[in-house]
């Protein structure tokens, strides 16, 4: 088999491997947060079905949003979580024979870190304190215009 045709393969291959999730009607996807409660309907005041641990796989439409429609891997629990706290589970595709391709692989979607409280609390106090920053030296060049203002003045 030559390299071209085997390249065209492979290539095909990852295409298939990459679109199956996109193309299949439900997405496998991963529990980020340490837990998340599945509701029976999408509400925060809907009775709380089970408690979904950091890693758990779960199948969906979609692994980001609002409320999402989430099943577990056997089916014998269904209900909604936040959105914010699934991620695209990776899909791990095993290589028959290694072969040299020269296109660049298609990048992942880097998985976003949902920060915690207090990572939130520093970044919030962290935008204060540079936003006073810029106050005090709107206010010092305010001073600094009027004296100029004022000297101008006198030298008239």
């Amino acid at each position: 088999m030559s390299i071209k045709i085997r390249s065209i393969i492979l290539a095909a291959t990852a295409i298939a491997a990459f679109a199956a999730p996109v193309l299949a009607e439900s997405t496998n996807c991963t529990v980020t947060a340490p837990e998340i409660r599945l509701r029976k309907s999408p509400s925060k005041k809907a009775k709380v079905v089970a408690i979904l641990k950091k890693e758990t796989k779960v199948s969906a439409e979609k692994c980001s949003g609002g409320w999402v429609k989430v099943s577990s891997e056997d089916g014998k629990m269904a209900g909604y979580v936040g959105g914010w706290a699934l991620a695209v589970a990776p899909v791990m595709v095993a290589s028959v024979e290694p072969v040299a391709v020269s296109a660049p692989a298609p990048a992942a979607e880097p998985v976003k870190e949902v920060p915690s409280n207090e990572k939130l609390a520093m970044q919030i106090t962290d935008l204060r304190l540079k936003m006073l920053t810029v106050e005090r030296d709107v206010a010092m060049m305010r001073k600094d215009i009027k004296k100029i203002k004022v000297a101008m003045k006198h030298k008239k």
